[in-house]
């Protein structure tokens, strides 16, 4: 057989070309995100990146979403670190499974639900080595709450029902102060806080008990009237409202969680929030990014880092005021944020390569943003 040489050159051209333009591609990948759009392809029913991430490293030994990556212990009871689990964590991925449509895994979080649960009653955290947390969370519970309500439309499973109804009778039970729902309750001291931080008032989730008998239609109407009335401080929300001197409190330092939570419950509600949200906007395509801290007076970034969970949160408000472009515009920007070359060990983390670490909200909160990018089509 005669061997045409020109031939071999030219394959060989090939290959080696495709060799170098691999390497190229995992070497771009590995940082992160791109810098242009790209049409994802991911068929609404399958894992997600980020999901894949959390099933394989962000699991303690008891298979509980635990809180960091790496291992810490804390030597501060009221925080939660390393192989903790939080109650948060927990509503997040429950409604995270609801809008990925998978009643298996939904089912698997009410198994970790139980080592949270008690009477209706949730700890915010399990796991520390130290004496177990004797307090709840308020905006944990309604996430919870909301999450089992969504599942019992999606799927008609009259068990979902009957633990929200058996959490909303907790919580009117127990943390109802002067008609709005405090911060938590002390289950070992018995004692309500008198207490609202703002961004735990999740009415959407109040209504649904309220509209199935499970907490009084008065606790809702009142809490919702609240959430609409709040007032503005230089452009922003009040961080606290203590329900029995009447008295709001605003930081001079907002962090965007805390206002993206408030804007986004109130947008939920019907309630725009006009002057907030123009400021994000503005902020966003001044600079292109959006910082996790701003200085109230001055209206300036007062840190120098970006976080995945404002960015998750800023597109889940998007999305629900029907800013469809803002909504993909903060999703490309979060998407550099997160490891998406499938030959990495972290791939779909939320990684800082600076600690080697990661924080189960910074994960979470993305990757309910985006299934529900994909819901809505504005990914495909």
């Amino acid at each position: 057989m005669k061997i045409n040489k020109p031939m071999i050159w030219l394959c060989g051209a090939i290959i080696f070309a495709f060799i170098i333009a691999g390497t190229v591609l995992t070497f771009s990948n590995q940082a992160g995100g791109t810098d242009e759009r790209e049409e994802v392809q991911m068929p609404r029913e399958r894992e997600l990146p980020g999901e894949e991430f959390i099933t394989r490293h962000m699991r303690n030994e008891a298979g509980l979403l635990k809180t960091n990556l790496k291992q810490h212990i804390s030597q501060n009871n009221e925080i939660a670190e390393g192989e903790e689990a939080l109650s948060e964590s927990l509503g997040l991925w429950m409604i995270y499974c609801v809008e990925k449509g998978d009643q298996k895994l939904f089912d698997q979080s009410l198994q970790m639900l139980q080592h949270f649960l008690k009477d209706g009653w949730i700890a915010w955290k399990v796991g520390s080595e130290k004496p177990a947390v004797s307090t709840n969370a308020s905006i944990d519970d309604l996430r919870v709450v909301e999450a089992l309500y969504l599942a019992a439309d999606k799927w008609g499973d009259k068990r979902y029902t009957e633990m929200a109804q058996k959490i909303g009778a907790s919580l009117e039970k127990n943390q109802i102060v002067d008609g709005l729902l405090g911060d938590f309750y002390d289950v070992r001291a018995k004692w309500a806080s008198p207490v609202m931080t703002l961004s735990y008032l999740n009415t959407v989730a109040l209504k649904r008990l309220a509209n199935d008998n499970a907490v009084e239609h008065a606790v809702y109407a009142q809490n919702e009237q609240f959430l609409k009335a709040i007032p503005l401080k230089n452009g922003f929300f009040p961080f606290s409202y203590n329900i029995q001197t009447k008295q709001y409190e605003y930081h001079q330092e907002v962090n965007l969680i805390d206002q993206l939570y408030i804007l986004y419950h109130r947008a939920k509600e019907g309630h725009p929030s006009p002057e907030v949200w123009k400021f994000l906007k503005e902020q966003f395509y001044a600079h292109g990014l959006l910082y996790g801290r701003y200085d109230a007076i001055a209206k300036t970034p007062s840190v120098r880092f970006e976080s995945p969970a404002v960015y998750g949160l800023a597109i889940l408000a998007a999305v629900e005021l029907q800013e469809h472009t803002f909504a993909q515009d903060l999703y490309f920007r979060m998407n550099r944020m997160q490891t998406r070359n499938p030959g990495s060990v972290w791939y779909g983390g939320y990684i800082n390569y600076n600690t080697m670490d990661t924080h189960i909200f910074d994960n979470l909160v993305p990757l309910v943003a985006e299934r529900e990018l994909y819901n809505e089509g504005l990914l495909h």
